[in-house]
């Protein structure tokens, strides 16, 4: 009989589900599901009551009819929703019992087919742990019709009758099945499984096990918040303007380093020039570096003025030296054919300052560009140049 019940009701819930799959879709077929928000503690509520028969299965079941053994059910829950799949639920379930004993115990009344009949009365007190199929599967909707909610649970069940009584720990299995009939009422039909030891109904022997199936009919009313809101989704945070403002930091901070590093070898070039003794009778002229920006083939102001100041101090002193133009370009960037262009570019540049501005004679000059094939300084930005010697 128990096996025939649990069957049953696993068939009634999977042509529950099947018929049900079609909800709770949007546009693109996908079906709405969780996360869920919590609700506060005294939301989704419901308390019930239902009314039916229970079948006692003891020993000698088989020795009659079903409806022999049938006896009056009374349900009385209360219970919470804690998610709209996940749930919770005090019940008291039980009222009467009736079956067949092999021997005279203390439920004994009367005699049917060489057996004794028993009838005692039945409590069952026990928390269950719920679970809604429908919204497990299809997604949670406040208005689908019907529900389908297997439990499982455990308690405490009594049993008593003619000044006697016992007291086991009971297991229930069972489906819980709500058809809604407005915002706050269901409809219940319920099909319960309660598995005790054999020695419940007052008599040992046969079975190890006994147990009562139970179907109720009943209703719940629901209290409190009856809905559960979906989790909104968060836009991410738009962080674009703070990456264009570092980006533009770092730009800067490596322009400012650039700069600082030309300036710190120019410093060191200065420091390494040799200092030359002229006397009234012979000037001796130092090599000069005039240094250029990335790309570029002119002189800014502050290196027009180094030249300036070589030329008046040191081409102009020494009349007789022949000095020699040399053009590079560093080989850290471009290709060494733009590089030789740049290189030639530079040197032009500045040979033609010294003989057009300045008056040098070209026979006191020599032209010579080396690209990017001779670079005389470690750092690339010391190698954008133009040496005079």
């Amino acid at each position: 009989m128990k096996k025939k019940f649990i069957a049953v009701a696993l068939i009634l819930s999977s042509v529950c589900a099947m018929a049900q799959q079609k909800e709770n879709r949007n546009e693109s077929g996908q079906r709405f599901r969780g996360p869920y928000e919590t609700n506060s503690f005294w939301s989704n509520w419901y308390i019930g009551v239902g009314g039916g028969i229970n079948v006692y299965e003891g020993e000698y079941d088989n020795k009659t009819s079903v409806g022999n053994r049938i006896a009056p059910a009374l349900d009385v829950s209360l219970g919470k929703w804690i998610t709209p799949s996940y749930g919770i639920r005090l019940q008291y379930a039980g009222l009467k019992a009736k079956g067949l004993t092999g021997e005279s115990g203390m439920y004994a009344k009367g005699m049917h087919r060489g057996y004794y009949k028993e009838e005692f009365n039945v409590s069952n007190l026990y928390a269950d742990f719920m679970w809604n199929w429908s919204n497990g599967f299809i997604g949670f909707n406040e208005k689908r019709v019907w529900n389908v909610i297997p439990y499982v649970g455990f308690g405490w069940a009594r049993s008593w009758g003619n000044s006697t009584h016992d007291n086991e720990i009971a297991a229930n299995i069972g489906i819980l099945n709500t058809f809604r009939l407005g915002k706050r009422v269901d409809l219940t039909l319920e099909g319960r499984q309660m598995i005790v030891k054999e020695c419940f109904d007052g008599t040992m022997g046969g079975s190890k096990g006994e147990g009562m199936s139970s179907v109720t009919l009943g209703l719940n009313v629901k209290l409190g918040k009856t809905r559960f809101e979906r989790v909104k989704k968060v836009a991410p945070a738009d962080y674009s303007s703070y990456n264009e403002r570092i980006n533009a930091l770092r730009a800067k901070n490596h322009a400012l380093n650039t700069e600082a590093q030309r300036l710190a070898a120019e410093l060191e070039a200065a420091k390494n020039r040799k200092l030359e003794v002229v006397s009234e009778s012979k000037v001796s002229a130092s090599p000069v570096a005039l240094f250029f920006k990335i790309g570029k083939a002119t002189l800014d102001q502050k290196e027009l003025t180094n030249l300036d100041f070589y030329v008046k101090n040191a081409i102009n002193a020494d009349k007789n030296k022949i000095f020699t133009l040399v053009g590079s370009a560093d080989k850290a960037t471009g290709s060494k054919d733009v590089n030789q262009h740049l290189s030639e570019q530079r040197m032009e540049y500045v040979y033609n300052l010294l003989v057009n501005k300045y008056g040098i004679t070209p026979k006191r000059l020599v032209k010579k560009a080396e690209g990017d094939t001779n670079n005389r300084f470690s750092e690339p930005e010391l190698n954008r140049v133009v040496i005079v010697e």
